[in-house]
């Protein structure tokens, strides 16, 4: 894809909504917390457990949120089995005496597309569940995201400054 002013903004989006899918995913158990650490916290706590909490969802709500964890672990173990079909290919490959680096260089996409149709499906159950969402839910969230992001940014610049970047 060709490089233009509105890249920035949808890798931002992409970013956020991969938040808020993990961040709404994290918080069903799936995320279990290990020995030693806190039960509220980042990264391995329940911080999510209790955003969820927070947003005291509806039947309808906490229906479409299910709906939408479950999609996302199916797209999320479709892209982990890309990610292995992928590894194992370009092992098979580069094991070759004479490779094709042009198939190389293309397969993490050919095996990102396999995956794409499972991705998507869960991006349009994440939007229903916001649909339902009240103004004070989706505030919440907004927060969380913000918040969410915010700190990503603070890491990166850390990473920056501690690796010449």
């Amino acid at each position: 894809m060709r490089a233009t002013h509105i890249q920035p903004v949808r890798t931002m989006l992409a970013t956020a909504a991969s938040a808020f899918a993990f961040a709404l995913t994290a918080s069903t158990g799936l995320a279990q917390v290990p020995p030693g650490m806190p039960p509220i916290g980042l990264p391995y706590g329940n911080y999510f457990a209790a955003v969820k909490a927070k947003l005291k969802l509806n039947a309808e709500q906490d229906a479409q949120y299910t709906a939408a964890l479950k999609a996302t672990v199916k797209a999320n173990d479709a892209a982990r089995r890309g990610r292995t079909a992928a590894a194992e290919a370009a092992k098979a490959e580069l094991s070759k005496a004479e490779p094709d680096f042009e198939r190389l260089l293309n397969m993490r996409d050919e095996f990102a597309e396999r995956s794409a149709s499972e991705r998507k499906t869960a991006i349009r159950e994440w939007v229903k569940f916001t649909q339902l969402l009240s103004v004070e839910q989706k505030s919440l969230i907004r927060a969380q995201l913000l918040e969410r992001v915010t700190r990503a940014e603070a890491l990166r610049e850390q990473f920056a400054k501690r690796h010449g970047g």
